[in-house]
């Protein structure tokens, strides 16, 4: 079965919603402003992620009454923490975000393995990936 694309990030998305590893005050959502029109900023401490779903070439997967194809991607998180303020915590956020995601599932879609990848400093922060393989239908 196909997944229509809105159905992916919908559900994709829901799962970041109950992540409790940390606030939703703290968490970007592609293209979504705050209820007040604001567009987010980031707090002045701890750690905070922005959640953006990448997709990949979807493929044909089968023919039953019409054809089907698959929507694999990437689920990417990335998380942030301000220079000077070590590693522990920004790693606890990736741990649990793992956890949270890796071997996953609901309906049709399907979340595997999970990896950790060292962005690094960029203006006062400092960076990790964590990036969540899916795959729809």
């Amino acid at each position: 079965m196909t997944v229509a694309f809105e159905t992916v990030r919908t559900t994709l998305t829901g799962r970041m919603v109950t992540f409790a590893g940390i606030e939703q005050a703290r968490i970007e959502y592609a293209n979504n402003p705050a209820a007040d029109g604001s567009t987010f900023k980031p707090p002045a401490t701890g750690v905070w992620c922005a959640f953006e779903i990448l997709y990949a070439s979807s493929f044909f997967s089968g023919m039953a009454d019409k054809p089907n194809y698959r929507r694999p991607g990437q689920v990417v998180i990335q998380c942030f923490c301000r220079l000077g303020t070590g590693l522990s915590a920004i790693n606890k956020l990736a741990d649990a975000l793992s956890d949270h995601f890796q071997a996953w599932s609901s309906g049709d879609i399907e979340c595997s393995e999970v990896s950790q990848n060292v962005v690094g400093e960029f203006e006062c922060y400092y960076q990790i990936n964590v990036t969540v393989r899916f795959r729809a239908g």
